[in-house]
């Protein structure tokens, strides 16, 4: 699974900087200087101005960690702790918090919840020491937080992420209305919890559908676009593949393509699609999808489409009656004929 892309939050003007005197309180001891090649780290992101990214525990030549890997019993409490560092040369405040995680319905990239809405799985587990965080430039703090595993948590993988959100308002520009739109930059470290019992993968192709458009010159290859739902159906993240394939009348083949599936959550679920370039102008056409993973079972999803080119009909049609005109001149001619030489 890839990491986590940089998040950009909307909010509105006058976001919480009223913890203040609390961050100030709560991190001073914590606070640590930034080495300037810092700016290259940051596994849950990083940017010029500021980096989130698990506190190091790493002994020796030990790896530093890129997101946290977290095993654990339902009912089971953990402790860890994740770094904030502002590489920039001015103090930040920041928004700190832990949120699930989503698979995007449209292009299958990994999201957030924003700290306003409502977390009901590993995100509602975790407990930050403080929410609220001031920092001087080039400074760094761990902030400590516990995960609570409840007693009823199903087995699998639970996915959600630390984010920390830059309370400095940037200009979003101004829409159609008028509206002048502020914008607040987010990073998140990805969290992974797997609580403790059987792993069943499970990954399912639906909705399948064909959009053919014709081109405007008769005869003329049109263009095919294959759209599809992928659905974990299982408890763990599932990065498969997908073969799509074109077929006309008779079962002709038309084009295949296999393309590499984003990571889906569990119980989530993205919409895809993928070009394949030119289609006949006329023709039944089938798109097949087979969806498959390393020990998921694979599973296929088709829909047919009569593909239509109106110019391409319309040549057809005015040939198909000069055809019919030209038959009925020579059967004219024919009785013509019979009758007289008789």
């Amino acid at each position: 699974m890839r990491p986590p892309p940089r998040n950009r939050l909307r909010t509105r003007h006058g976001t919480a900087t009223t913890f203040a005197a609390l961050a100030v309180l709560t991190v001073l001891a914590a606070w640590l200087p930034v080495p300037r090649a810092a700016a290259e780290d940051g596994s849950g992101g990083s940017s010029q101005a500021w980096s989130v990214q698990p506190t190091d525990r790493s002994t020796g030549a030990a790896a530093k960690r890129l997101t946290f890997q977290l095993d654990a019993r339902p009912g089971s409490v953990i402790h860890d702790s994740v770094r904030v560092s502002n590489l920039s040369t001015e103090p930040r405040s920041f928004q700190v918090y832990a949120a699930d995680a989503y698979t995007t319905p449209r292009d299958g990239g990994l999201g957030y919840r924003q700290a306003g809405e409502a977390q009901h799985d590993v995100g509602a587990w975790v407990k930050m020491s403080t929410n609220a965080l001031i920092l001087p430039e080039r400074r760094a703090a761990d902030i400590p937080f516990t995960v609570t595993v409840p007693e009823d948590a199903t087995p699998g993988t639970h996915t959600g992420g630390v984010v920390a959100l830059d309370n400095t308002l940037h200009d979003g520009g101004t829409t159609d209305s008028g509206v002048e739109v502020s914008i607040q930059r987010a990073i998140a470290v990805r969290l992974e919890l797997t609580v403790a019992g059987p792993l069943t993968p499970g990954l399912a192709v639906r909705g399948v559908g064909l959009v053919h458009t014709p081109d405007g010159a008769p005869f003329a290859a049109g263009r095919a676009t294959v759209r599809y739902t992928v659905t974990n159906t299982g408890n763990t993240p599932v990065q498969g593949e997908a073969v799509i394939t074109v077929t006309g009348l008779f079962g002709r083949e038309i084009v295949t393509r296999t393309r590499s599936l984003p990571p889906v959550l569990p119980g989530q679920h993205t919409e895809l699609a993928l070009a394949l370039g030119r289609a006949p102008p006329l023709d039944l056409l089938t798109a097949t999808v087979t969806v498959s993973a390393a020990g998921v079972p694979a599973t296929t999803a088709r829909t047919h489409r009569l593909a239509l080119s109106w110019p391409t009909l319309g040549v057809v049609a005015v040939v198909a009656a000069l055809l019919v005109a030209a038959l009925s001149q020579a059967r004219r001619r024919r009785r013509t004929l019979a009758q007289e030489h008789p």
